[in-house]
């Protein structure tokens, strides 16, 4: 076999023993997807790989790339026959995971020669329904594995069987009758015990709605994973939809019940009016109920379902939350539905909570747009008209999310006016043990070249002992392990022989994304006092969004790819390898600019034209809260620049424009695409008090928000816990409020399975939600509204008072700051007229 393919089994730990089923063979290609999070290996291999080393290189391939979105292959064998079809069949519909109910359908058969082809035989319409609907599945996985022109049909048997005249197609697709029993043709007595219609009479001195008490203790839904012929449950109806036949009188109740562990569909079914009525009126979103039955799979739902014999009322399980604390903290951080595909709660509900608890008030800050604005006024508005006699007004704090784009962007830093391509560029790139540079991480290996004229003249390579276990995430990335890095020199003594090579302060450096090696560069100079890092400093990742807008990727793979680079995948993430491939896609870039009429190093910044720097420049996540009604026209311009001149993909806002229309607002940093947050683990004290002084507060959220975090940005919680105190410490330094807030994107904390829902949709201009992406195995954190008490505890670390202050104390603060005003200016029914100046 050849080198790469035994790179490949070897990395995804095939058994020595199953390499002989390889032998001669090779990977044709590797086709990755442009954001390289995609992979397809096409193997050549001489014959069919046996059925378990099929399914030891399934598991074992996507665990080897887990960093990847998906990881697949494509076995390519040029003499192939469809003979052992049978052979692989059930191995093929285990691996498509259609649960067992499914499966079973499937495993009872076997694909069938005929003159029309490959077949899986159906026995009626609502079976041959279920196969098509998986055909494209199975006939992609055979050409997977080999059988490359594989092609199978479904065919429908003889339709003159008794069942296909008994039972109408329309009551099988209504009723969802499994297809188990259609082939048995159990029509009467069993049929009626899968789908159990409702009563006609209510049992006299009964408490059910429909059918008998249940005495069964209730099963988690969750612990629900397949066919069951008698189970309770119990839960809340979320969600109620109504069928009604319009050619006959059968009808279908189907509701959405959550036990909080999980959701299930469950079906009542009907042929009598009175009764459908009677039980829907019966029926309410929100109540609680105990309901029994079957749970089979429907077809038509494409899921487990539950057909109800027997629903009983139950009380509410929900918890009633109060906030019993003496003093009340205020929420400034939230979202209602007007965040799009992010919040899931509406203002008035927001407003009904803050109210009940006690609190004086509530900011409303959604995303991009101020559409809450009014019906928080209005409710409001009710609200305080009905005062008792000494009691505070309620406040609405009238906020806005939005991106904020700084004015320039950095291509090159400390530019100089040397000759763009008769020049001596350092390429660097670092390996570090994380990504905290202000923190506890440090380097573990500095690669870089020198590259002039295209030519590369001089090379670095070194590993650094960070005396300490690497994290398994960064041997993962790097393939750097402890045992290659014991013994080897210290971080001090690798930055000054680094420092050394380079032979000059005056050398233009260049990294790609080099705000992160900078980072660390900067980091080891004051560790270390070796003076102050000013090299010229060129980053190839804001070049190539200047040079080539129109890219929708600029990753060092995208770039590599796009300028013709040789980069291995394999390679990627080692600093020596990562440094030759940026070196030589930087050359071709710089003759790019070169054609183009760019000729110094300093006309890089001129790459971008000033009415364009809002699509290339650095963003970050900002709060803005109006104080009065100077400020809510401010907000009202800048939501409206926001979404006009300045969007881009998304509403973005210039820090420029926000430093005009600031009057009458507070600029907060918010959560943790913030930018005091992101930097503050890679910044210093100094530099990230520079950060905070443009903001008037800033925000830290409950550390189990930033769950999603761990371990792609922080190895562990405790680094998150350093990061927020860090972000605590240097703001009370820098004289500005620190504020805890909530984030809060739900009412309750059962009500996450709706936002993880919501934000697993791809949004017009966002793609995938960032808490998606970021989040290990798919869990979010809880944004939930919290009590005071709650908040207190979240922020017990950093000490009673010091919980006090950031909770309670300093939100009250900039509540009282604010004014009470109206938003909707109160005409009494006199509408507004537009203002149109007469010609001269």
């Amino acid at each position: 076999m050849d080198n790469k393919l035994e790179l490949l089994l070897n990395k995804i730990n095939l058994d020595k023993e199953n390499f002989k089923y390889f032998e001669n063979g090779k990977i044709l290609k590797i086709i990755s997807s442009k954001d390289k999070l995609n992979w397809n290996f096409i193997i050549d291999v001489k014959e069919l790989l046996p059925v378990k080393v099929l399914e030891i290189f399934d598991n074992n391939l996507k665990n080897a790339f887990n960093n990847l979105e998906s990881v697949t292959y494509t076995i390519n064998i040029n003499n192939i026959t469809n003979l052992k079809v049978n052979e692989y069949y059930p191995y093929v519909i285990e691996s498509l995971n259609l649960g067992k109910a499914l499966s079973m359908i499937f495993l009872n058969k076997s694909i069938k020669f005929t003159t029309n082809g490959m077949v899986l035989e159906a026995f009626n319409k609502a079976e041959e329904n279920v196969i098509n609907k998986k055909l494209d599945d199975i006939n992609k996985k055979y050409r997977q594995i080999g059988f490359k022109d594989f092609s199978l049909l479904t065919e429908l048997i003889d339709e003159k069987s008794e069942i296909s005249n008994e039972i109408d197609n329309e009551l099988i697709a209504e009723t969802n009758i499994a297809v188990k029993e259609l082939k048995n043709k159990i029509v009467s007595k069993e049929n009626k015990e899968r789908m159990p219609m409702a009563s006609t009479k209510q049992i006299e001195g009964s408490s059910a709605i429909l059918g008998i008490e249940i005495k069964d203790e209730p099963s988690k839904i969750e612990t629900i994973t397949g066919e069951i012929n008698d189970i309770t449950i119990e839960g809340y109806i979320f969600g109620k939809e109504l069928f009604e036949s319009s050619k006959s009188t059968f009808k279908i109740i189907t509701l959405k019940v959550s036990d909080l562990s999980d959701s299930l569909l469950v079906k009542i079914f009907f042929k009598n009016e009175d009764d459908f009525n009677r039980i829907n009126g019966l029926l309410k979103e929100n109540n609680w109920y105990k309901f029994n039955g079957r749970v089979s799979f429907d077809t038509f739902a494409n899921d487990l379902v539950l057909s109800a014999r027997n629903i009983e009322n139950i009380e509410t399980k929900f918890t009633e939350i109060n906030d019993t604390s003496n003093e009340k903290r205020v929420e400034l951080h939230a979202h209602t539905m007007m965040s799009q595909m992010d919040g899931v709660v509406t203002v008035e509900d927001l407003i009904k909570q803050a109210k009940k608890w006690g609190h004086k008030g509530i900011a409303i800050t959604d995303h991009d747009g101020v559409q809450a604005f009014p019906n928080a006024f209005n409710m409001v508005r009710g609200m305080n008209k009905e005062l008792s006699d000494g009691e505070e007004p309620f406040k609405v704090i009238y906020g806005l999310e939005l991106t904020m784009v700084d004015d320039n962007v950095d291509i090159v830093i400390r530019a100089t006016n040397d000759d763009l391509l008769d020049t001596t560029y350092v390429v660097f790139d670092l390996e570090t043990t994380g990504f905290n540079a202000g923190g506890a991480d440090s380097i573990i290996e500095i690669g870089a070249v020198k590259i002039k004229n295209g030519e590369i003249i001089d090379r670095f390579d070194e590993l650094i002992d960070p005396k300490r276990k690497l994290p398994e995430k960064i041997t993962e990335l790097t393939h750097i392990t402890d045992e290659m890095l014991k013994g080897k020199m210290n971080e001090e003594e690798g930055v000054k022989k680094f420092i050394n090579w380079i032979d000059g302060s005056n050398v233009p450096m260049v990294a790609h994304n080099a705000k992160f090696d900078v980072s660390f560069i900067e980091m080891a100079y004051k560790k270390y006092n070796l003076g102050e890092f000013i090299n010229p400093v060129i980053d190839t990742l804001e070049l190539s969004r200047a040079l080539d807008p129109g890219e929708a990727r600029h990753s060092l793979s995208a770039i590599t790819k796009r300028y013709g680079v040789v980069f291995d995948e394999e390679g990627h993430h080692r600093a020596d390898y990562d440094s030759e491939g940026t070196a030589i896609a930087l050359y071709k870039m710089l003759k790019k600019m070169s054609a183009q009429n760019f000729k110094k190093i300093s006309d890089m910044n001129n790459l971008v034209p000033k009415d364009e720097i809002y699509k290339y420049g650095n963003t970050h996540d900002i709060n803005i809260l109006t104080l009065n009604r100077k400020g809510l026209k401010n907000l009202f311009k800048i939501v409206s620049l926001a979404n006009t001149k300045y969007i881009y993909k998304t509403p973005r806002i210039l820090r420029s424009e926000i430093e005009k229309l600031r009057d009458g607002l507070l600029i907060g940093a918010g959560c943790y695409q913030s930018e005091v947050f992101t930097s503050a683990s890679t910044k210093s004290d100094e530099e990230l008090a520079n950060i905070i002084k443009f903001y008037d507060y800033v925000e830290v959220q409950p550390i189990d928000e930033y769950c999603h975090l761990v371990p792609s940005v922080f190895e562990n919680e405790a680094q998150v816990i350093k990061n927020v105190e860090k972000i605590v410490r240097v703001t009370e330094e820098a004289g500005k409020l620190i504020v805890a807030t909530g984030d809060v994107h739900h009412l309750k904390k059962e009500d996450k399975i709706y936002r993880e829902i919501i934000i697993n949709q791809k949004v017009p201009g966002r793609g995938r939600h960032p808490l998606i992406r970021n989040a290990k195995g798919g869990q979010i954190p809880s944004q939930h509204f919290r009590t005071t008490d709650e908040m207190l505890e979240n922020f017990d670390f950093l000490g009673k008072e010091k919980a006090k202050e950031l909770v309670i104390t300093n939100p009250n603060k900039i509540l009282d700051m604010t004014e009470v005003f109206d938003v909707i200016i109160q005409t009494g029914g006199v509408p507004f007229s537009p203002r149109v100046k007469a010609d001269d």
